[in-house]
């Protein structure tokens, strides 16, 4: 057996991913220059970390308990990853041949541990009831006994119905209704006031008026290889951007310092088809991630940034136009361009923002307000734009004003995501505190306070209806919700993805919004009645959904490829 440090990183850095600490697992990936060589990063399972770390307690374990003479020593105190452990020895033997601890030692605790865990360790260990460890999202379980016993009374567990064990590289599942096509179906999202009376009429009386499950809906399943593959990166592809003028242009942007602009309407998807647009590391680094690709309005220019602060800005055709930076190396977390495509706006890890003008390459603005990371950045219009942050703040700032415009006070945790409304009305944020909050411009507190989630809120959209003001969210807690800002009530509660939700996109007639989970999986949901209208399954996590214009979907994977689904026709 051999234990290479770049393989125990890799697994760290997914398990930081996987947990939801987005930023900290790009600093770690920064720091110990994961994606330092060239070789391919090898396809790993959500959960290796926790399953490696499990099978080393359950060894430890077995091995504390080891008599000299071969035979097991029972004990009732909780095998942990932390503190030293302290065996309390059974006596009294019980019919299921367990029995009572013995008092004397029932009080010991390691020194420094937390009164929790001395409580745990007091507690008698249940084969019913194995012990469990939970961290990140994640539960650690120390069951010696009874997994092994109702093993032989039930049947293996079966896989999820998917083809993605018999492919080499990317399976799809498309789950739809027999009548998909349902071209009748109306496309404005629900009557809020209607749907709040009857549901509010059913038992319980409550708010939320439909709660989907993955399949709940569903009557018809299928299963199709009908995804566009498209390869050529060489580490995770971390984003996906349509051309907004052209349905046929997508860039991409990775863990392997490039990012690509791919013609899709190619017949084949290998690197030839692709333009390759490449990022210098820093000194001494064979590469340097892509931490944001996006378009401007106009589909003429591109902007990539990375992971050592630097911006590139190309043409549609990968020409290099202007390289933007900082006179700091500091990582780029987020990128946005206004409405007319004149300025791009850039937020950087150690809490400052910069608005560059693209038509001179010349830095416009520099702020420095915010005392934690900026995590995301978007415009109102041509001239205002707002920012959040680790520290809790949301500001509105303006072309030309050195000091910010409106501060929005209220989250309790790391504000993640920001979203203007598409007439600009409103500006939603989410945060770790669960909350999607809604804020005016007229008003210091927000109109909506939307709670709902059980765990960190990472993304918001908007229908994209200026006439509506609907807001979809997605949480670490495996479900998307979507609110309606008029009523204040929770239009859909979209349950059915079995890790975080990372990514967000509607359909751009408002009628379908997709969803890209660490699960492996993407979700097509009906927005009129919340229904799963189909799915999409890969062979690792999902990292980027984006929803071009005439219907297809773009799905950036962490295995380094990136799939292109046409869910409406397939």
């Amino acid at each position: 057996m051999v234990l290479i440090s770049e393989d125990v990183n890799y697994l760290l850095y997914r398990y930081l991913k996987e947990s939801g600490f987005m930023h900290s697992a790009y600093m770690f990936q920064f720091e110990s220059q994961l994606f330092k060589n060239d070789n391919e990063i090898p396809s790993v399972e959500p959960g290796s970390l926790i399953r490696v770390l499990q099978k080393g307690l359950q060894y430890m374990d077995v091995e504390t308990h080891l008599n000299e003479d071969g035979s097991a020593r029972l004990c009732s105190a909780p095998f942990s990853l932390v503190g030293k452990h302290v065996c309390s020895l059974m006596t009294d033997a019980a019919p299921n041949g367990r029995g009572k601890a013995a008092t004397s030692r029932q009080n010991e605790a390691s020194p420094g541990r937390p009164q929790q865990l001395t409580q745990q360790a007091q507690q008698r260990a249940d084969d019913s009831s194995p012990a469990t460890i939970a961290h990140g999202g994640h539960t650690l379980v120390h069951d010696t006994g009874t997994a092994a016993k109702e093993g032989a009374k039930r049947p293996a567990k079966t896989r999820d119905t998917t083809i993605s064990h018999l492919l080499p590289t990317v399976a799809t599942s498309l789950t739809a209704p027999a009548d998909d096509d349902d071209e009748s179906m109306d496309v404005d999202v629900p009557d809020t006031e209607r749907d709040s009376q009857r549901h509010s009429s059913e038992p319980g009386g409550k708010a939320t008026s439909n709660v989907a499950s993955g399949g709940a809906n569903v009557r018809k399943t299928r299963l199709i290889d009908r995804a566009q593959i498209l390869r050529g990166h060489s580490s995770p592809v971390f984003f996906c951007a349509w051309n907004p003028a052209s349905n046929n242009v997508l860039a991409t942007g990775a863990g392997d310092g490039t990012a690509r602009i791919w013609d899709v309407s190619r017949p084949k998807s290998d690197d030839e088809y692709s333009v390759v647009l490449k990022h210098d590391p820093l000194p001494g680094e064979a590469r340097v991630a892509v931490t944001s690709v996006v378009w401007n309005a106009q589909g003429t220019l591109l902007a990539s940034a990375s992971f050592n602060g630097e911006i590139r800005v190309w043409t549609a055709a990968g020409e290099l136009k202007f390289v933007l930076k900082l006179a700091r190396q500091v990582p780029i977390v987020a990128m946005r361009w206004n409405h007319k495509g004149t300025l791009l706006l850039s937020g950087y890890l150690d809490g400052s923002i910069a608005l560059w003008d693209t038509q001179t390459g010349q830095l416009r603005q520099e702020h420095n307000v915010h005392k934690g990371s900026v995590l995301d950045v978007d415009w109102q219009d041509n001239s205002t734009f707002a920012s959040c942050s680790t520290d809790k703040l949301v500001i509105v700032w303006r072309d030309g004003s050195p000091t910010p415009v409106k501060t929005f006070v209220g989250h309790k945790g790391d504000v993640n995501a920001i979203k203007w409304h598409p007439a600009g009305k409103y500006l939603a944020s989410a945060s770790d505190d669960g909350s999607v909050k809604v804020w005016t411009m007229s008003s210091d507190t927000p109109v909506q306070d939307f709670f709902g989630h059980a765990q960190q809120v990472y993304i918001v959209k908007w229908l994209p209806r200026p006439d509506k003001a609907i807001v979809a969210s997605a949480s670490f807690d495996g479900t998307v919700r979507v609110w309606d800002v008029q009523s204040g009530a929770c239009l859909r509660v979209l349950s059915g993805h079995t890790a975080s939700v990372n990514c967000l996109s509607f359909s751009s007639d408002g009628r379908y919004l997709a969803s890209g989970s660490f699960d492996n999986s993407v979700r097509i949901w009906s927005i009129k009645d919340g229904s799963l209208f189909k799915t999409f399954v890969t062979d690792d996590g999902i990292h980027d959904v984006q929803w071009a214009a005439k219907g297809r979907v773009a799905v950036a994977i962490a295995s380094s490829q990136v799939a292109i689904l046409d869910p409406l026709n397939a």
